[in-house]
């Protein structure tokens, strides 16, 4: 498939020498030609090309000009820039500007122009390959960032030799992290753990010398002064001398899991209470029946004697359920 080149130079002469040269080149191209800067901008905006070629020395709008039009109007095309003379402030100056290459006119020979030609699309490909692996990894990173933030969970890393605590967005969010800082020290945190669970944080840690992973849910008082239910799991790196090198994991708020938990068995235990209450409800009203009634029928004014019975057994059944479900409660531990 063949190039296609454009060729920016006021010289006809030059241009035609340029041409002539660049076909002996082994370079299998089409080219186009523009006498002025102006003329060659408007080819950059009407067609696509493989590769430029632009003379420095131009009147009216020199090289430096064109090329910064060329790269304001988002153009990325290879620019190979045409000198006529070799200065290295100038030659600096069209690189920092977004130039490719340039070739010193009095130098141009046919292989100089081919390896330019290879060398500036050789790189172009790279810098495109770079961008499109760029924009890939921002959209993993992006999707990443989104399903965390969906699950809850943030990732973080703890480097033993530096001892910086890195956090990931997530991770802070869930921590409630008010700092800039993304390299805190864990001693940042350590205030936060519930006191209850300080000796499960402290076994966690120690049993970093002994294992490569690990996992534990402890109860953390957040930054915005709320009580979270944290899942805290971690891998171990170490060194082939077998000294801890970083220690890598993720974090998740299982508040709401645990709510459920917690609302779950408090719902069983009432409805194990209500149960209870109401078997002891039944057995109090067939012992009322068959033994209590014919007693009480014997008693004068024993209509109003048996609804009183059995309407303070009726009342009784709320409190009952009441204090028999705060005790089942005060056997179970919510952690």
């Amino acid at each position: 498939m063949k190039l296609k080149i454009l060729v920016i130079d006021d010289s006809e002469d030059d241009t035609f020498f340029f041409k002539r040269m660049l076909a002996q080149s082994g370079v299998s191209a089409v080219i186009h030609s523009a006498s002025s800067g102006d003329a060659g901008l408007c080819k950059i905006r009407e067609e696509s090309f493989d590769c430029i070629f632009l003379d420095y020395n131009m009147p009216e709008m020199d090289g430096l000009h064109v090329l910064n039009n060329i790269r304001n109007i988002d153009i990325d095309t290879p620019v190979i820039m045409l000198t006529g003379q070799k200065d290295e402030k100038m030659i600096v100056k069209l690189m920092l500007e977004g130039a490719s290459d340039y070739i010193s006119k009095n130098a141009l020979t046919e292989e100089t122009l081919r390896l330019s030609v290879e060398n500036a699309l050789r790189v172009f490909h790279i810098r495109k390959e770079k961008q499109i692996a760029e924009a890939a990894l921002k959209q993993s990173e992006a999707r990443l960032a989104e399903a965390q933030r969906i699950a809850h969970i943030g990732n973080w890393e703890y480097d033993y030799d530096t001892k910086n605590l890195f956090l990931s967005e997530e991770a802070q969010r869930i921590l409630g992290h008010s700092k800039d800082n993304l390299h805190p020290s864990p001693l940042d945190f350590s205030g936060q753990v519930h006191p209850e669970d300080m000796g499960t944080v402290l076994e966690y840690v120690d049993s970093f010398k002994n294992n490569s992973s690990q996992e534990v849910t402890i109860r953390y008082y957040s930054f915005d002064y709320s009580i979270k239910h944290l899942n805290i799991k971690c891998h171990i790196c170490k060194r082939e001398d077998g000294v801890i090198e970083t220690i890598i994991g993720t974090i998740q708020d299982i508040t709401v899991l645990k709510n459920a938990l917690v609302a779950t068995q408090k719902a069983t235990v009432k409805s194990k209470a209500t149960s209870i209450v109401m078997s002891v409800a039944v057995f109090l009203f067939l012992i009322s029946e068959a033994i209590l009634d014919p007693i009480i029928d014997s008693i004068t004014a024993s209509l109003l004697i048996s609804l009183s019975c059995k309407g303070g057994i009726a009342v009784a059944l709320k409190p009952m359920e009441y204090f028999l479900e705060r005790i089942m409660l005060s056997k179970i531990v919510f952690h």
